[in-house]
């Protein structure tokens, strides 16, 4: 075969799915073992739907975790992604880039005054933030201290795994960053002493305003409250995760609205380029000046394509009442769920925010997935037993009855 028509028959690979077996094989042959899979593969996907190589249709309650929240193939947001793939994809942070620009412009006009980092993903916005944070605590004597919660999960590099409170996620890779103090979620007296003993060196705090990984569980308002008087009165950084939170997941366009208080920083990834891998940093007026030129970078983060389709989803979502669907259906997922929490034994409690839903089992929590998805409904488990629950921000009250009935069915199951 001449390398023509090597070149051929490897565009046409792409033409035609192959088969799941094909998929796997291939895929255990070539890529580096670190996730845990389930036996399928998605060729297609639309609207709610996600469609497998044989034309199985899938509901999608699960949204890439957190990511498609406009569900999948928004016309608008396709056209944009090809007009600017056909004009240009990629030139470097060398050079100023329109794209970025107007994505900048677009997250600071919806969120608080300050400036916008861009890299690729939340791990990366973390990373980001972690400099701020350690820039902002040269002036103490020691190792800058940052606060963050047991539970949490910030990423999985050596420095978001340092602040990451899970053991799972931390043991095997040696010792990690210094300066790292973890207190339990919610509890204001822990968080008051800590801010008590480290008094002087507390360079920042970073929590998630919902611990998605660690379970779905929201944080209480008078412990967020608390948080952001005691980083302000030490000059130190309140650091929100919105990595999973952020772009309408809690139907506000970021969680922090939910609860009367702006941060000095937040970050951003996940749904923010709707698929396409993007992270971002935000950082209050008051401490842009952290971080100079030449201190922090990346190669590709906000290039022209991924900073186009994170400004088309962003003017998506605040352009059209998708925010205001996404706070119906949380009402009718909450009335639901609790109803059945009420009538079954197996259902221990249901908690959240907007469409950030997690339904925490007594037991059974990956039998229950297992199940959906043979009856053609996509969620997933975390933290032991929690169902997660994220569908699209703008999906049909209609399929929204119909991955419920669904769910309701499996759980009784194993009730």
């Amino acid at each position: 075969m001449s390398a023509e028509q090597e070149i051929e028959q490897q565009e046409s690979d792409f033409t035609k799915p192959l088969s799941l077996d094909e998929i796997q094989e291939k895929s255990d042959k070539y890529l580096l073992g670190t996730y845990r899979r389930a036996p399928m593969a998605f060729y297609f996907g639309q609207g709610e739907y996600l469609y497998d190589s044989e034309n199985n249709a899938y509901l999608d309650f699960l949204c890439g975790i957190s990511v498609t929240n406009l569900g999948h193939g928004e016309a608008d947001l396709i056209e944009a992604v090809r007009d600017q793939a056909d004009r240009i994809m990629h030139s470097s942070n060398l050079f100023y880039n329109q794209e970025q620009a107007l994505l900048a412009e677009a997250l600071i006009e919806h969120s608080f005054p300050g400036k916008v980092f861009l890299c690729n993903s939340g791990t990366e916005a973390n990373e980001a933030a972690l400099k701020l944070a350690r820039r902002n605590g040269e002036k103490t004597d020691g190792t800058p201290v940052i606060i963050a919660l047991e539970n949490s999960f910030h990423g999985r590099t050596t420095g978001a795994m340092a602040m990451t409170g899970q053991d799972k996620i931390r043991q095997g890779f040696g010792p990690l960053m210094d300066g790292m103090v973890h207190i339990p979620a919610n509890d204001i007296e822990a968080l008051e002493s800590a801010f008590d003993q480290y008094e002087g060196r507390i360079c920042a705090m970073i929590m998630e305003l919902v611990q998605g990984e660690g379970g779905i569980k929201p944080m209480s308002q008078d412990f967020v409250t608390r948080a952001r008087e005691l980083t302000s009165s030490q000059d130190a950084l309140l650091i929100l995760d919105e990595i999973q939170t952020g772009i309408g997941r809690t139907a506000k366009l970021f969680a922090y609205e939910h609860y009367g208080i702006k941060p000095d920083a937040m970050t951003l990834a996940k749904a923010l380029g709707a698929g396409l891998p993007i992270g971002a940093m935000v950082v209050a007026d008051d401490f842009t000046h952290l971080l100079e030129a030449g201190m922090h970078g990346s190669t590709f983060g906000g290039n022209h394509v991924v900073a186009r389709a994170a400004y088309e989803n962003l003017r998506i979502i605040m352009g059209r009442e998708i925010l205001k669907n996404a706070e119906g259906l949380s009402d009718y997922f909450f009335r639901r769920l609790r109803l059945l929490q009420e009538s079954c034994p197996l259902v221990k409690d249901v908690r959240g925010i907007g469409l950030h839903i997690g339904v925490e089992l007594n037991d059974h929590g990956p039998d229950v997935v297992t199940r959906c998805r043979e009856e053609k409904l996509l969620v997933n488990c975390t933290a032991g037993h929690v169902i997660r629950i994220m569908p699209p921000l703008n999906l049909p009250l209609d399929s929204a009855a119909e991955g419920l009935d669904i769910f309701e069915r499996v759980v009784r199951e194993f009730a």
